[in-house]
């Protein structure tokens, strides 16, 4: 019968900092929606290092020979990647045809980043915000694989994962900034989260299929054992 037991202290560790680096930039966003700090500073000072700090442990793991923490991240990065171009397809079919967001959330992040909401958005704040977006849905990714791993025959727990993020995400101070309300109920009251949900799902798919065709070993916080 097989059972899950910890990986080793050295692969936990690393993965844990890794999960705690990931998780900064959705949060950073999140708290700057209450106005206690701007989404400028917390870039500068929280998401900036959190992701050196992540991108140092990928290398660190390469230099170790670490294969299975850097097959981790590397496959966060690619499953992750295109995960998030098919998530922004059906977003951008929302937005176009539906008229279900009220505007582009990654140029929103972008101005905000970049300290020029009142100036408006150029090349530099949308590849900014563009870069963020893609990076958290690297993160979130990597965050699913580190605690679940590969789930051979399960990959649609990736998608009961992305709608538990897409439901954080609508009720979630972020609302505020949009001007929507909880699950867009003062803009789109069906189509907003209709899309949202859509487009989480579009993500959950395409990362969970990736992963789940990956012919690679990747470290996780648990491996099964008999």
């Amino acid at each position: 019968m097989q059972r899950l037991k910890l990986s080793n202290s050295r692969d936990v560790t690393l993965i844990l900092i890794a999960v705690v680096a990931a998780s900064i930039s959705p949060l950073a966003f999140t708290l700057s929606a209450t106005g206690l700090y701007t989404f400028h500073w917390l870039g500068v000072h929280t998401i900036v290092p959190a992701v050196l700090v992540w991108f140092s442990i990928l290398i660190y793991a390469a230099w170790s020979s670490n294969k299975s923490l850097v097959n981790l991240m590397l496959l966060s990065i690619l499953a992750g990647g295109a995960g998030t171009v098919s998530m922004e397809i059906v977003r951008s079919i929302g937005f176009s045809y539906f008229h279900a967001m009220p505007g582009s959330l990654p140029m929103l992040m972008g101005v905000k980043l970049t300290d020029q909401f009142m100036v408006g958005p150029n090349w530099w704040s949308n590849m900014v915000g563009w870069g963020d977006h893609f990076w958290n849905g690297i993160g979130f990714t990597f965050i699913y694989l580190a605690l679940v791993g590969k789930s051979k025959g399960r990959w649609w727990l990736g998608v009961l994962f992305s709608i538990a993020v897409g439901t954080t995400f609508m009720v979630s101070p972020v609302m505020n900034i949009l001007g929507v309300g909880y699950f867009g109920h003062q803009f789109a009251p069906i189509a907003f989260p209709v899309t949202v949900y859509l487009a989480h799902i579009a993500w959950g798919v395409t990362f969970g299929f990736i992963a789940q065709h990956s012919n690679k070993i990747i470290a996780s916080f648990y491996v099964r054992g008999i």
